[in-house]
């Protein structure tokens, strides 16, 4: 284990809770999209918002976007106000920063010396920030509509963050979070390292975003929150079509609503106790996909495999089966 560990509170007394905040949608688009080489970002996508950019302003901020580490202020990820839900609104907060300060707390945060990608940001706060800003609001403007389309896809996830939490099945819900984060019974595994060990009381803030497939961020180390963000789910449909998908789960369907249509299916097959073959081929998944859904389900203590001979048996564990029976219940009355 090469990176980070966050300890949760017991799962019975998790604060959690969504934001659809539009600075996290923008942050990520922007360190994909004007990143060498690119990532995530559908083509199309991209394409238009680097002809949205001023290209001077972009030049001098692009290092920061570059950069392979992790590290970025609240303030310049966007992120500072997590309430924040107006994209009209995105670059309001860069105006409002202090551009010495956030300079004082990069060098701080690197002790006094800071890699080279900060130095546009060292040497001339003001002017990086300036170009920052523009670079910011033009992004946000490109993308808003984008962001409209996805609306029905956001409101969906808050439902089904929102079922999650009033049946119980927070875990099962953190099973679901794609990397750079991953849910084990009681813990959240981090790609990077981090001082902070246990969450401690802190609210855990669930941000989707309208971003590319694979977007992930994470930040614990504030004081009054944990915030995770992943794509909203169904991303990929808009992406190519422009509208948001039917591959959620149907009206009514409260286990597909918190697990996702595929983790829901799978567990509605393990009273049966299948083979990983079978399940295969019952789902039409292959192997590697269907092997990263039962992880997913394993770590968030639903699930059980249990080899016999030249098969692996896949079952549910008693969490699982009452998981199975509460939702399945709440759609059956």
């Amino acid at each position: 284990m090469t990176g980070g560990v966050l300890r949760l509170d017991p799962v019975e007394r998790l604060s959690v809770q969504v934001t659809l905040h539009p600075g996290g949608t923008v942050f990520s688009v922007l360190k994909d999209v004007f990143r060498a080489p690119p990532e995530r970002v559908p083509a199309q996508w991209r394409t238009a918002l680097r002809m949205a950019v001023p290209t001077r302003a972009l030049d001098a901020v692009r290092p920061v976007f570059a950069q392979g580490g992790c590290y970025m202020p609240d303030g310049l990820a966007l992120i500072a106000d997590l309430t924040a839900s107006n994209l009209a609104e995105v670059g309001a907060g860069l105006r409002a920063l202090d551009p010495h300060r956030a300079a004082a707390e990069v060098s701080a945060h690197y002790d006094g010396t800071p890699p080279p990608v900060w130095r546009g940001l060292i040497d001339d706060p003001r002017g990086f920030l300036t170009a920052y800003t523009l670079v910011v609001e033009a992004v946000a403007q490109a993308l808003a509509p984008r962001w409209r389309r996805a609306e029905p896809l956001l409101s969906r996830e808050t439902e089904r963050v929102g079922a999650a939490v009033v049946t119980g099945a927070v875990d099962a819900l953190l099973g679901t979070l794609p990397a750079p984060v991953r849910y084990q019974e009681g813990r959240m595994l981090l790609t990077h390292r981090c001082g902070i060990e246990a969450l401690e009381g802190r609210p855990l803030v669930l941000m989707p975003l309208v971003a590319g497939y694979s977007s992930g961020m994470y930040g614990v180390d504030r004081d009054d929150a944990v915030w995770f963000a992943y794509p909203v789910p169904g991303l990929g449909h808009l992406a190519t079509t422009g509208t948001p998908g039917d591959a959620a789960p149907a009206d009514g369907d409260p286990l597909g609503l918190v697990l996702g249509p595929v983790r829901s299916r799978i567990l509605r097959r393990l009273p049966y106790r299948p083979t990983l073959g079978r399940l295969s081929r019952e789902l039409s998944l292959s192997p590697s996909t269907l092997t990263y859904h039962c992880d997913q389900l394993a770590a968030a203590g639903l699930l059980h495999r249990q080899r016999q001979g030249r098969q692996v048996v896949v079952s549910a564990t008693p969490r699982g089966t009452a998981l199975t029976e509460l939702l399945t219940g709440i759609r059956d009355n």
